[in-house]
């Protein structure tokens, strides 16, 4: 019986661990292939520590970029904490394969089902997200700008609603793929011997 428990809490740990990787692995790739302007380039190099920001820039919006860098960083320990955490968890319960292909379908179908309703907020309510998830990560306000500065040309409200959209979409894949990578693994699994 304590096993059964003890399952059941790996698989519901696993399910919100999943798509919480899964979100932020796909925010990497999104970031890695979108294009970018020679000015969102420029500060894009600045979050990655690589250039110093231009000096067009305010000093309000290049303390909110600095603000901007240290949450990119903050959420490149969650993604490889989380890495981590997914191997862990498939690694331990590797010999146990139908609980694995559990962890992979139940994960996968968590990860669709988080991005169906995050996608069903954002078309309705984008604006309300955006600002919520600033109210959240800039509790200190220096994430408000005229729509004449430069930052806000730099990167307009659609610059994010297209990345926020590929995220979702790559997201979805991704957990598709966790799903179909269960399916995969049971049907070699039923077949090899």
């Amino acid at each position: 019986m304590k096993s059964i428990q003890e399952n059941k809490i790996v698989l519901i740990l696993f399910c919100v661990l999943l798509p919480l990787f899964l979100i932020l692995l796909s925010y990497k790739i999104i970031l890695y292939l979108t294009p970018t302007t020679a000015a969102q380039e420029n500060v894009f190099l600045f979050l990655e520590g690589k250039k110093a920001l231009a000096a067009e820039f305010t000093e309000l919006e290049a303390s909110h970029l600095k603000d901007v860098k240290k949450v990119m960083d903050y959420a490149d320990y969650i993604l490889y904490v989380l890495l981590l955490g997914v191997t862990l968890v498939i690694t331990y319960f590797w010999k146990k394969k139908d609980f694995v292909l559990k962890l992979l379908n139940d994960g996968g179908k968590a990860a669709i089902a988080a991005m169906i309703v995050v996608s069903a907020f954002s078309l309705l309510f984008f604006d309300l997200l955006f600002a919520l998830f600033h109210k959240i990560f800039f509790p200190q306000g220096n994430w408000i700008f005229s729509p004449d500065s430069l930052i806000i040309q730099t990167f307009p409200l659609e610059f994010f609603m297209i990345i926020s959209r590929n995220i979702f979409l790559v997201t979805l894949f991704l957990g598709i793929l966790f799903i179909l990578l269960g399916y995969y693994l049971d049907y070699v699994l039923r077949h090899r011997n």
